[in-house]
């Protein structure tokens, strides 16, 4: 939030003429009367112009609807101290916590602590020192681990503290207190404020002059440590302070002190978020979780979702979890129903928003109700019903797309309201309203009336499913015949089968579209594909991917050098060819330099490449298409020297952030596979079951060579392992005590490592003819609408398939012969009767 001018008069002692500002911001106030900015700058100019009657009636009207900048809540509570008679110390404090809810700021905090100095020293005050303490702990609590805000927090409690441990250098009780102060210089060494060093030069002060040199050198030991941390922070600081890049440096700032794992600087990282992001509601969602599912604090989450509604008030996820953050923290029903009353009416802009909120409370009911017993769910049908109306009026057909509202609401009367009309009367509403072409939509239907209604209004809306859907009418098919064979009759069992054939037959026999020709390429066309292509390298136009616009990067040699025209001769009829392959490294270029790497955590940056490989000069991550901040888990990294080179490659699967990276030379056909052995391999046995914590040390059975544990590509252990021996003779003697081999408590499966050949990848259609055979012998095929599964188990190998269509569905007619007959001669001889009976009779 932005103020005017605050530097002059802010207590008050002069006063300027202002009218005209006042003014101003009032009228822009009429065009938006709920605009927080406006409102705190009309606060600090009616403080500068001196009309406190109306200054004091604006701060109570707007503080009940926005949070008040921090200036402007120390200028309240300075004004509310000054009254007559002087308020008393605990409505004063009441100021400071509606200050602090508003804003954790550290000048409210250091307004705050003086008070309680102050306090504490006054003779006409019943509080001592101890409040004082008191006060400076819970300022330390709130902010004293923030890097940017903690520093003045802890100087001004040590200087309170050296003043108080002054009045006992006489005293028996010197050293006691002495120590006190040393253990509080050391609480704040070890916090890594912007502050730090001016504490350390306190500390050393402090054990010079008065012969404290039992304690310099662990104030010298945290000082140290701190301070590589405070470096680190620092970083970060510059790019907060840049106003271009301070949402970058925050983020970082965040992540860098999350991986610390410490919840209070975790904490503090949330606080810093929300304080620099007041009104980004995606950092108070993510300090509200936090709390609610790693401190598990429902109290604690309460207090920051009420702090997010004041600065995100528009927010209707913030309103969703604190609905259910109160639910939690098992808060009275009349404060859950007040912010739902408010968010109802305030925060829906958007059919999914007012969706989400009316799921959220209606559920909230369900479980509200059952909690006290009750049986009575009309209020939650109140809910569902409101929603379902305002929703509807608010965004007319749009309001629910996907018809998912309308669903819970039929299975909410369906199952807790027992009231089957209203639920078949929401489902005609959604199959009218453009669902009745989705097999889904009618089997569900379908499933909420075989399990709350009747098999007779089921049927019905099977019935008319067969003459509406368009899309996976098999499903349709196949479900309805089952439901026959389920609740049917054998009659009822029969009209189906005629149904489904007649409507498959129906279906199948519908003339397909014919898509258009393409036009053949003109004379013309022909003669500018040879222009563009004469130079060289051929224009290739730049497509969109299937994966979502990734465009993999060329290597090196193919950016900078072009393709040499090709020496082969085209015709007029024929386009030339154009290969992508990638040239071969020639020794001394900047080829033979590259390695290809892969296997990469997203995240992974260039510092992370540099560190596990020495000796590199470029890098290139392959990135999607248009985006510069992520990549796809493989780069091009250029080394300085062939020598360079050849070590990298020896570096193959070295850990990079918990992942094995693959390394390999800059080239397709030598790319990083499965490059282990295959066969028997007489000397290196094979282990099962072995613990995703083991270590290769605990691995070594015997005189070992090597130890390898398999794991995923994401650098997980499988939980096996392939252990190399030096001889095949111990290799056996590992095999023959297997029985007795147990590593952490589970018995190992040890055998001879025989590994199974891997599959050719240059022939990857080998089994293809394979595949067209198992069609043609009659075996299934996927998306085949008018194919059905009617068979018994125990003929569906040897009698022939019968389909949905009326000619394959007369089961009088004689099988007909397999079209994938092995056999030369004439076709299979007819079955007898009673060895037809015979086959049912199997099984």
């Amino acid at each position: 939030m932005s103020d005017v001018e605050m530097d002059s008069g802010s207590d008050g002692s002069e006063m300027e003429d202002l009218d005209e500002s006042i003014q101003k911001v009032k009228d822009q106030m009429k065009e938006d009367d709920r605009d927080v900015n406006l409102a705190n700058q009309l606060l600090v100019l009616l403080r500068k112009n001196g009309d406190f009657p109306e200054l004091e009636q604006k701060r109570k009207r707007f503080v009940e609807w926005a949070p008040l900048t921090p200036l402007n809540w120390i200028n309240w509570i300075e004004d509310f101290r000054k009254q007559e008679p002087e308020p008393s110390v605990e409505d004063v404090e009441k100021m400071f916590e509606r200050a602090i809810f508003d804003e954790n700021d550290v000048t409210i905090w250091a307004e705050r602590v003086m008070y309680s100095y102050k306090c504490a020293h006054d003779e006409r005050s019943d509080k001592d020192f101890e409040y004082c303490r008191d006060t400076c702990e819970k300022a330390l609590t709130a902010i004293g681990n923030r890097y940017d805000a903690g520093g003045h927090i802890w100087m001004l409690f040590l200087g309170y503290e050296l003043k108080h441990f002054r009045k006992y250098i006489n005293s028996s009780e010197f050293q006691q207190q002495a120590d006190q102060v040393a253990h509080l210089f050391k609480r704040a060494l070890r916090c890594p404020t912007d502050q730090l060093e001016e504490i350390y030069s306190q500390s050393e002060q402090f054990c010079s002059d008065y012969q404290q040199d039992s304690h310099v050198t662990e104030l010298k030991k945290l000082y140290d440590a701190t301070m590589r941390q405070k470096e680190q922070l620092a970083k970060f600081q510059i790019l907060i302070d840049n106003h271009e890049t301070k949402k970058m440096g925050l983020k970082q700032f965040f992540e860098h002190e999350k991986k610390s794992g410490m919840p209070a600087r975790v904490q503090m990282a949330h606080e810093r978020m929300v304080a620099e992001l007041s009104d980004d509601e995606d950092a108070w969602c993510a300090y509200g979780a936090w709390t609610e599912y790693e401190l598990k604090l429902p109290q604690i989450s309460v207090e920051i979702y009420e702090r997010a509604l004041r600065h995100c008030p528009y927010s209707y996820v913030l309103h969703q979890q604190t609905l259910l953050a109160l639910e939690r923290a098992q808060k009275p029903d009349e404060v859950i129903d007040r912010l739902w009353a408010k968010a109802k009416n305030n925060v829906i802009n958007a059919a999914e928003e007012g969706r989400g909120l009316y799921r959220t409370y209606a559920f909230l009911l369900r479980r509200r109700i059952f909690l006290a017993g009750s049986k009575d769910f009309s209020p939650m049908a109140e809910v569902f019903d409101e929603g379902a109306a305002i929703l509807k009026e608010w965004f007319t057909m749009a309001w629910d797309p996907n018809a998912e509202y309308r669903q819970m609401q039929a299975y909410f009367y369906a199952s807790l309201m027992k009231d089957m009309d209203k639920c078949r009367k929401i489902w005609n509403d959604i199959l009218a309203s453009g669902f009745g072409r989705f097999a889904g939509k009618w089997l569900e239907a379908v499933r909420i009336e075989r399990q709350f209604g009747d098999k007779e209004n089921a049927r019905r809306f099977l019935n008319k499913a067969l003459n509406s859907v368009s899309d996976n009418i098999n499903e349709i098919y196949l479900y309805y015949v089952q439901f026959e064979r389920e609740e049917g009759t054998l009659s009822e069992l029969d009209q189906v089968l005629e149904k489904v054939n007649a409507q498959a037959s129906h279906r199948a026999n519908r003339p397909q579209k014919k898509l258009p020709e393409k036009p053949y390429p003109s004379e013309k066309d022909n003669k500018d594909l040879k222009k563009r292509t004469a130079g060289g390298e051929p224009i290739v136009k730049k497509v969109k991917s299937a994966d979502g616009g990734f465009k993999a990067p060329l290597p090196p040699t193919a950016l900078k050098k072009p393709t040499p025209p090709s020496t082969q001769t085209t015709t007029s009829s024929t386009a030339p060819s154009v290969s992508f392959s990638t040239p071969k490294s020639q020794p001394g270029t900047e080829d033979a330099r590259t390695i290809f790497v892969s296997n990469l955590d997203f995240t992974t940056t260039e510092d992370d490449i540099r560190q596990a490989i020495q000796g590199v000069t470029s890098i290139r991550f392959a990135r999607k298409a248009h985006t510069d901040e992520t990549h796809r888990g493989f780069a091009y990294v250029v080394m300085e020297n062939e020598e360079k080179t050849r070590i990298a490659l020896q570096k193959d699967r070295v850990p990079v952030k918990g992942r094995p990276m693959f390394i390999s030379a800059n080239d397709p056909e030598k790319r990083v596979g499965f490059k282990f052995s295959t066969g028997l391999e007489k000397a290196k046995i094979f282990v099962r079951n072995v613990h995703f914590q083991a270590t290769d040390e605990e691995l070594l059975f015997g005189p070992v060579k090597s130890v390898r544990r398999v794991t995923h590509r994401d650098g997980k252990p499988k939980g096996v392992a392939f252990i190399d021996f030096e001889s095949e003779s111990s290799a056996q003697q590992c095999v023959a005590s297997g029985d007795k081999l147990v590593l952490r408590e589970r018995d190992l499966e040890v055998a001879i490592s025989n590994p199974p050949a891997k599959k050719d990848k240059h022939h990857p259609h080998v089994g293809f003819a394979e595949k067209v055979a198992s069609e043609e012998d009659g075996g299934p095929r996927k998306g085949h609408a008018a194919k059905l599964q009617l068979v018994p188990r125990a003929i569906a190998a040897k009698a022939p398939q019968i389909t949905a269509r009326m000619d394959a569905m007369d089961v009088s007619e004689k099988p007909a012969s397999s079209k994938a007959s092995t056999s030369s001669t004439s076709a299979s001889k007819p079955m007898s009767n009673d060895q037809f009976r015979q086959m049912f009779m199997r099984n």
